[in-house]
């Protein structure tokens, strides 16, 4: 497993989507107008929590598999996919469940969304109201995607999941431009094309792990390891539970502060945050790509001092990265939104990315202490964490959005992601620390 050749495809897959955000992006805010675009960025928000819906399950099948895998390392060609096919097969069932509870959800609160929450302009709110509908059937190929993705990052196939990724990337941009130019502003009917690009991935998906999903149930020999579905669902619950707690609680605060933001200063007013904020979030792509090659590796590393030394290897170059990467965004972000949109838009957007660039920073770091507790089954802490913040964040956002507007919002995520880095990197490092003594005791 090649920790760089991963990470490069996991880069390749998070950022090669700028590109089309570069291009479309002003075309399709142009054309929508700041009341639809806003609405359209509420939409790319459900969309990436799409992922989140998976409940845990994506990761759970990441540490699985990569764990099997590493157990099977002797084993026969048929042992080793009929156990990956029956903790596959698991996964998928886990995430198809889930993907319908998603649905439910979306398409239960879709009126409340358009019509009433979001404060969203009359002319804008029965269009909103059909694509909230649309988008929540997209739910259940975008969990079944996750799971997928998360099982081939297990098998350390960062080049097909990273496939996957950039044509979602690029059809999250262009799709969107392409419908407004056929149809006109309607954002209905560009969601049919996005739910339609996840249908896509999904038969794209069963096509790469074709030799791990169809596997015949004679080809396994009777001496098998593979594991009874039912027991692979509940050892997947097992670890994927706090997962789920952080699946739900963790896109909230990432992209639910839209939703919480629209629904105080309106949606017309969302743009000056809601763009540097996806912009940025490309940013966190990096260290989340590096971490993504990381898990597996942290996951079946054995030795404490050896995954002390990585962990605190891969911080350092974490932290160097973001520093240098946000030192760039912050001294294009001006000039770069008066190119590309107008200097009006710069001039409103500008002090809340300082504010958000700081937080990426930060936010960056992060990812590295989240991984290696996730990586060593602490799931449990993470998800408490993430629990406490929520509320916490919750009620900042609302006293910085009512007082100081956009600016707020962007020092309140601020307050909680450095809160969020404080926690996670103290709990990582008092995990390293204790098993090293219990290494310590177990050798005197």
């Amino acid at each position: 497993m090649s920790l760089k050749r991963n990470t490069i495809w996991n880069l390749v897959g998070s950022g090669s989507p700028l590109l089309a955000a570069a291009f479309c992006i002003p075309y399709t805010l142009n054309e929508l107008g700041a009341a639809g675009f806003g609405v359209l960025t509420l939409i790319w928000a459900l969309i990436g929590y799409f992922n989140f819906f998976d409940f845990g399950a994506g990761r759970a099948l990441t540490y699985e598999v990569s764990r099997l895998q590493n157990s099977l390392q002797n084993a026969s060609m048929d042992v080793s996919r009929s156990a990956i096919h029956t903790i596959l097969k698991a996964g998928l069932v886990l995430t198809a469940v889930t993907g319908v509870l998603g649905f439910l959800l979306i398409g239960g609160l879709a009126h409340e969304l358009a019509y009433n929450w979001l404060k969203i302009t009359p002319e804008w709110q029965h269009d909103t109201y059909l694509a909230l509908l649309i988008t929540a059937l997209g739910v259940l190929p975008a969990t079944l995607t996750s799971g997928m993705r998360g099982a081939m990052e297990g098998l350390g196939q960062f080049k097909e999941s990273n496939i996957n990724k950039i044509f979602i990337g690029f059809c999250m941009f262009i799709l969107p431009a392409l419908s407004i130019y056929w149809h006109g502003a309607s954002l209905w009917k560009l969601t049919v094309y996005l739910v339609a690009a996840r249908l896509v991935t999904v038969a794209y998906s069963v096509f790469q792990l074709k030799h791990y999903l169809l596997v015949p149930a004679h080809s396994a020999p009777t001496n098998s390891i593979a594991t009874p579905l039912r027991a692979q669902i509940m050892q997947l619950m097992s670890y994927g539970f706090w997962v789920t707690v952080t699946g739900i609680v963790s896109p909230l605060m990432v992209y639910g502060d839209r939703f919480f933001v629209s629904a105080l200063v309106g949606v017309e007013h969302l743009s000056p945050y809601a763009i540097p904020q996806e912009g940025l979030m490309r940013v966190l792509m990096i260290p989340i790509s590096i971490c993504g090659a990381l898990m597996p590796v942290f996951a079946t590393i054995a030795s404490r001092r050896e995954l002390n030394l990585s962990y605190q290897d891969n911080l350092k170059r974490v932290t160097k990265i973001m520093a240098a990467l946000c030192i760039l965004c912050l001294l294009l972000a001006y000039p770069g939104f008066s190119l590309w949109i107008s200097v009006e838009f710069a001039q409103k957007a500008f002090p809340i990315t300082v504010v958000l660039i700081f937080g990426t920073f930060i936010n960056g770091i992060a990812v590295v202490p989240y991984t290696l507790l996730h990586a060593t089954g602490n799931t449990k802490t993470t998800a408490l964490f993430h629990v406490f913040e929520l509320f916490f964040y919750m009620a900042i956002l609302y006293v910085f959005t009512r007082h100081f507007g956009l600016i707020g919002a962007a020092i309140a995520w601020v307050c909680r992601v450095t809160v969020d880095w404080a926690l996670l990197h103290t709990a990582a490092k008092r995990l390293l620390k204790q098993e090293a003594q219990e290494v310590q005791q177990a050798t005197a």
